[in-house]
């Protein structure tokens, strides 16, 4: 059985089955512009990328709240802009994700996914604020960009944990076996 993915030309929306090699490059015969995966193959790799800068994000911003323990504000600053940075791109390629998937299961899964990294992704630039206004030595404007932050990421806690890609579409694995 041979493996078919789905491109569309993002100029004139032309759609391409193809079959064999996985991610070819697809040149749209009507306009010559470069066709771009989608459907369930996008999804998947979307998901994929997005939970990888999600990972990458968490690991950021528990670094740079243990180095605002520390006292080393500074320097958590610079953590907490990086993870705000990868959130953000986990976002994006969430709700790409979202677009593309065709099975409702997937889609409510990606759609936890992004709401959970919006949610982490402003309590980061609310934490970047606050470890700004420490160091300019505004207390009171740092203790509320904490309390706002507290409370993005009391909101994140409410979606629960983001599915792995293995479990996010356990059926859906790298395509179909011969």
């Amino acid at each position: 059985m041979a493996h078919v993915e789905t491109y569309r030309c993002a100029g004139c929306g032309a759609e391409y089955r193809v079959r064999g090699d996985p991610q070819p490059k697809v040149t749209c015969r009507d306009c010559g512009r470069e066709a771009d995966l989608c459907g369930p193959a996008a999804a998947r790799r979307e998901y994929r990328i997005g939970y990888t800068k999600y990972r990458e994000a968490r690991r950021q911003l528990s670094d740079a709240m243990s180095l605002v323990e520390g006292g080393a504000t500074t320097l958590a600053r610079g953590g907490f802009d990086d993870a705000a940075a990868d959130f953000e791109a986990s976002v994006s390629h969430f709700t790409t994700a979202v677009r593309e998937a065709d099975d409702e299961s997937f889609s409510e899964c990606a759609e936890r996914a992004r709401k959970k990294a919006t949610c982490l992704w402003q309590a980061v630039e609310w934490l970047s604020g606050m470890t700004f206004a420490s160091e300019q030595g505004e207390r009171l404007r740092a203790r509320q960009h904490r309390h706002d932050a507290e409370n993005r990421l009391r909101a994140a806690s409410e979606y629960g944990s983001v599915s792995g890609p293995n479990e996010a579409f356990p059926a859906a694995q790298t395509g179909p076996t011969a």
